[in-house]
């Protein structure tokens, strides 16, 4: 056992100063030092993947209205050549698919759960963002005029386009001659 020690340390000595000088100082009686570590080369930091071009989420719900209802058409289009009739057989399925997609990607749903007309109690430290007084005076409850909505969640389709087409809302189309 021995001599395949001294071997090792032989032929480990041949081929490297440092262990050459490790062995040595063992023989002379010193204790071993802490094997050195080897310095790695400075590795590159991994390359983040590329984030996708932002788009306002605002762009994006009125891109889905235009898409599904078509809604950004009815509000440009120039009303006044058009009977009241005319106006409202338009609006109408707009209306109901634009509700549609509101209800669809925000989960839309009343602030509160009570009739309009109804009295409602109103703690005096409430958020004015919820709460809204009509008219003169200070007062812990109050006849409903309007119940409020509320966003119960918010599931936006993800935009995947390039940075350049951010703000399009809906594409130009082009019919073919």
């Amino acid at each position: 056992m021995s001599l395949g020690i001294a071997l090792k340390a032989f032929f480990a000595a041949l081929g490297n100063k440092e262990k050459a000088t490790q062995i040595d100082g063992i023989l002379r009686g010193q204790q071993p030092s802490a094997p050195a570590i080897e310095a790695k080369p400075a590795e590159k930091p991994a390359a983040k993947p590329p984030q996708p071009p932002r788009r306002d989420p605002a762009v994006t719900l009125l891109a889905t209205l235009q898409r599904e209802a078509r809604l950004v058409d009815l509000i440009q289009e120039d009303l006044s050549q058009y009977s009241d009739a005319q106006v409202g057989a338009a609006a109408r399925p707009c209306l109901q698919q634009c509700g549609g997609v509101l209800q669809r990607v925000m989960g839309l749903k009343p602030l509160l759960d009570a009739a309009e007309g109804a009295v409602v109690e109103v703690a005096a430290d409430a958020s004015p963002t919820r709460y809204q007084w009509i008219g003169e005076g200070t007062a812990t409850s109050g006849k409903l005029v309007h119940h409020g909505w509320e966003v119960s969640k918010l599931e936006l389709p993800t935009w995947t386009g390039d940075a350049a087409d951010a703000n399009i809302v809906a594409a130009a189309q082009v019919q073919a001659n």
